[in-house]
């Protein structure tokens, strides 16, 4: 029998309870408020697409809880670094976790995410999908890398953890992802199915350390990995596996809270399951909420399925009331709704602005050439990418301009631009339009591997200004493949705080 706290929902009732959504807008238009007013989704997730200021996020926050059938969670993927969803004055922005990291200090990490959790909350966000507990142990992979604390699983253990400590202490639910690991691959789950093929001790030893400590620390969520892993199931991928999630992560590991699924809408999900077989067959292999993100249409689609798979004796009700008994445990201590105004928005920056100070890391200075010392009259140029993405999946671009920065310092620099797609001509133009000046600062992106037009500039632009200086704007690690590069300079980021943190250390400002 079902239990008797939720005997009065209906199964449609239920199966919405156990799927989260996303919406299209930044005001709640008339559409929007009839999905949410017609079924009973445990929540929303924000989006950047959903952001334009925090007013407008705050109306946007109460709009829905004045529609919603249930009141709702909010949610946010807010990890630091390039996953920053909010993104406006009054947000504290805090570095990335292989920045935080490489502080190599607990306090820094525990404080910088205690106040991502206080504003967060502030904001009416319940959920916080993050922190990444993925150990980067694939230098090549191009989702994970500058999100993760560290290739050492035992750093990225205990540094995670002082995430998670952070952020419940600030007053919202930590996420740990992604389940079991995402770090050793050179796939992008969002576009295709990975597979990790390391041995079980091998996981034992490596992708799952973070996640042991993160259950120690009794962590209230942990999220699914869409990634085939054949040493513990050959064929399902983590969020469809009931070896993975049931077998280990509830009965060998011991997890007591919630197991949520990274978004269907990925393609390594989608485009072979779908929304509702994808939806099902997480829930069966022990999932307690379902991110169906995508359209009103798919979002359905998992709904209908997940009723149907109910009715037709596929899916038990009692097995809808586990899951509901446990995402009860956080709605009664989180359902805190949107303040007019944040506080300690000053605080907050002057302690964001000392960790991030932190961060930047000189990684090659072979000729002793930092901190730079400009002669009078010394050329000074500054290259950089014409638009950026604004978090790793690249849904949002964004340009990035350097020289203003310099022109704080009272260095006066001149800008090129160019495009990562760009080759041959505008390529060599540029090349040739750097000769003559005394320092070039070379700013590149990469997402596990530098575009091959980036490549070409790093190689080219050093033979005509010996004084450059490689600046990456993510994960530096390509400059392993890249041995002739002498001097390199990174906050693993390219918020305005970063830049000037590693700007501040090329010039000893």
């Amino acid at each position: 029998m079902p239990e008797a706290k939720f005997a009065n929902l209906s199964i449609e009732d239920k199966a919405a309870q156990l799927i989260m959504i996303d919406i299209p807008d930044q005001e709640l238009g008339e559409k929007s408020a009839r999905h949410l007013s017609a079924h009973a989704w445990n929540g929303i997730i924000l989006f950047a697409k959903n952001v334009k200021d925090r007013h407008q996020v705050n109306k946007l926050i109460k709009d829905i809880h004045k529609n919603a059938k249930v009141a709702p969670f909010m949610a946010v993927d807010q990890e630091g670094g390039l996953v920053d969803r909010f993104r406006y004055p009054e947000m504290s922005l805090s570095p990335g976790a292989m920045a935080l990291g490489v502080t190599d200090n607990e306090a820094n990490i525990y404080e910088a995410h205690r106040i991502m959790g206080e504003e967060l909350r502030d904001l009416g966000i319940h959920i916080d999908f993050a922190p990444c507990l993925d150990v980067n142990n694939n230098p090549r992979n191009p989702i994970i890398g500058v999100r993760s604390f560290s290739a050492d699983p035992h750093k990225a253990a205990t540094f995670g953890c002082a995430a998670i400590r952070g952020l419940r202490d600030g007053g919202v639910i930590p996420t740990a992802k992604h389940f079991p690991g995402h770090g050793n691959t050179d796939t992008d789950s969002h576009l295709a199915l990975p597979s990790i093929k390391g041995t079980r001790q091998q996981l034992e030893e490596t992708e799952l350390v973070p996640f042991k400590a993160a259950i120690k620390e009794k962590v209230e969520a942990i999220m699914t990995a869409h990634i085939v892993f054949p040493a513990l199931d050959a064929k399902l991928p983590a969020t469809l596996s009931k070896t993975i999630l049931t077998g280990l992560l509830r009965q060998e590991l011991g997890y007591e809270g919630v197991i949520v699924t990274d978004s269907l809408s990925m393609k390594s999900i989608a485009n072979t399951w779908g929304f509702g077989e994808a939806t099902v067959m997480s829930i069966e292999a022990g999932a307690d909420l379902v991110l169906a993100l995508g359209s009103f249409e798919q979002q359905l689609e998992s709904l209908e399925a997940l009723i149907e798979a109910v009715k037709g004796g596929r899916i038990s009700e009692e097995r809808l009331d586990e899951s509901l008994a446990r995402l009860e445990k956080l709605r009664l201590n989180h359902q805190g709704l949107a303040q007019e105004e944040m506080a300690h928005t000053e605080e907050h920056r002057a302690i964001m602005s000392q960790i991030v100070a932190q961060t930047a890391e000189i990684l090659r200075d072979r000729n002793n050439l930092l901190p730079l010392r400009l002669a009078e009259g010394a050329k000074v140029a500054v290259v950089s990418p014409d638009l950026l993405p604004q978090s790793p999946l690249g849904e949002v671009s964004q340009s990035l301009n350097l020289a203003p920065l310099l022109a704080k310092y009272g260095i006066e620099a001149q800008e090129f631009k160019f495009n990562m797609a760009s080759f041959g001509p505008p390529l060599n133009q540029l090349v040739r339009d750097l000769q003559g000046f005394d320092y070039v600062i070379l700013a590149l992106y990469a997402r596990g591997q530098l575009s091959d037009s980036q490549k070409e500039l790093a190689r080219e632009i050093p033979q005509v200004c010996a004084n450059t200086v490689i600046l990456p704007l993510s994960s530096p690690y390509f400059l392993e493949d890249m041995a002739w590069i002498d001097t390199a300079v990174t906050a693993y980021n390219y918020s305005l705080a970063s830049l000037e943190a590693a700007l501040a250390k090329i010039f000893a400002r």
